[in-house]
């Protein structure tokens, strides 16, 4: 077909002429703008038949009932179709993955020099170790998520895991059995929950089958604290087994350092002249820069211990609990006491609970929730002039 220009009546027209299956067809028009406008609509409807003609009975037959299904819900069929793409990230969108390569690894091991033998980061832990996630996390992460897929199988389909199937993981207590403590179910649930979140972000599955189990109640536990005779008995195990070890001690008992922040400090951090520590975001457990005022009695116990970082310090540090334990009585040694005991004493001294949360790395609220009332403020008095020469004197 063709655009062809005549004289009608002393006016000019534009007429399309040709032939449509095999029929010659002729159409007038005022402009040949409009003449080409229909030209190009009618070539559109030619290919269509053209489309239609080629498909099957039965693909015609689904498109007709996909038709009037879609008119019963009032949709178009194109609006149904992109509706089932967007909000169902439909079962036949998904992209087909296995428990283990969803896993995935965090990448070479650094100990070794050559890496061309060694796994590429992947999947869920290698997008946590790309993040920057701390080594520590990273490696806590890694156990979690390696313990469900080695339980419930690498080559599983991760579309077709189910909630029974993660519930069945932590009541079994993990691939090795053990019975885990309401902590320990909270912390996996979490992470499972959030391992079926990035695969939901990479198509792998269409909704989190973790959410739809019940979390764990957990109880507060009141912290232990040392005694103010306990915490001269461990400042003067701590000189007598390692006393470079006063460093951590220092940190962990006077100035409020998590001992996760102690491992990544350096010499550099500590400042006795401006009786100031600066730790980086990279060495806290908030990934905040924070600044931690040093007492004055923490500044007499810094100058006896070690310079940052200590060699072997996991070791050496776990040898003094041994023998700190057994000075003091604990069948097991409290978790975390040293800076439970700066956070009660510190509170009860300057009772205020934002400075401490400041000191601490904390928020008021946990500190009202846990250390409000554990310390009468002349105890605190009495930490705070715990001074190495005192301690002595006690021993003796």
């Amino acid at each position: 077909m063709r655009v062809k220009q005549y004289k009608v009546r002393g006016e000019d027209r534009w007429c399309v002429d040709g032939k449509v299956n095999g029929k010659r067809k002729r159409m007038f028009f005022d402009t040949k703008s409009d003449a080409k406008q229909w030209l190009k609509a009618e070539a559109s409807d030619t290919s269509q038949q053209h489309w239609w003609l080629g498909l099957t009975y039965g693909e015609r037959s689904d498109l007709i009932s996909a038709f009037n299904r879609a008119k019963e819900d009032g949709l178009s069929l194109l609006s149904a179709v992109e509706a089932h793409g967007v909000s169902g990230r439909g079962q036949s969108f998904l992209k087909k993955c296995t428990l283990g390569e969803a896993v995935g690894t965090s990448g070479p091991d650094k100990r070794f020099k050559n890496h061309d033998n060694q796994p590429k980061a992947s999947g869920f832990i290698g997008a946590k170790a790309r993040m920057g996630v701390q080594k520590h996390s990273l490696s806590t992460c890694k156990s979690q998520v390696n313990d469900f897929r080695d339980y419930i199988g690498a080559e599983t389909q991760v579309a077709t895991i189910t909630p029974e199937m993660i519930e069945s993981w932590i009541d079994a207590g993990g691939i090795r059995g053990n019975e885990w403590k309401a902590t320990t179910k909270r912390a996996s649930l979490a992470r499972v929950r959030g391992f079926f979140a990035w695969c939901i972000r990479k198509d792998y599955v269409s909704s989190n089958p973790a959410l739809k189990l019940e979390g764990f109640i957990v109880h507060d536990h009141e912290p232990v604290i040392l005694k103010l005779d306990q915490v001269v008995q461990f400042l003067e195990v701590t000189k007598k087994h390692d006393p470079a070890l006063l460093t951590p001690a220092s940190l962990n008992l006077f100035c409020g350092i998590r001992p996760s922040e102690v491992r990544r400090m350096t010499q550099g951090n500590i400042s006795l002249a401006d009786r100031e520590i600066e730790l980086k975001g990279r060495q806290t457990k908030t990934r905040d820069r924070r600044f931690v005022d040093i007492s004055d009695n923490g500044i007499e116990w810094l100058k006896l211990g070690g310079k940052m970082p200590l060699a072997n310090l996991n070791h050496r540090w776990h040898a003094l609990i041994i023998e700190a334990k057994a000075a003091l009585g604990f069948e097991k040694w409290p978790h975390d006491c040293l800076r439970h005991s700066f956070c009660s004493y510190y509170l009860a001294a300057h009772e205020n609970a934002a400075k401490t949360a400041l000191q601490a790395g904390h928020t008021e609220t946990i500190l009202f929730k846990h250390y409000r009332k554990l310390v009468k403020k002349e105890q605190a008095e009495k930490f705070w002039n715990i001074f190495p020469e005192k301690t002595e004197k006690l021993a003796a």
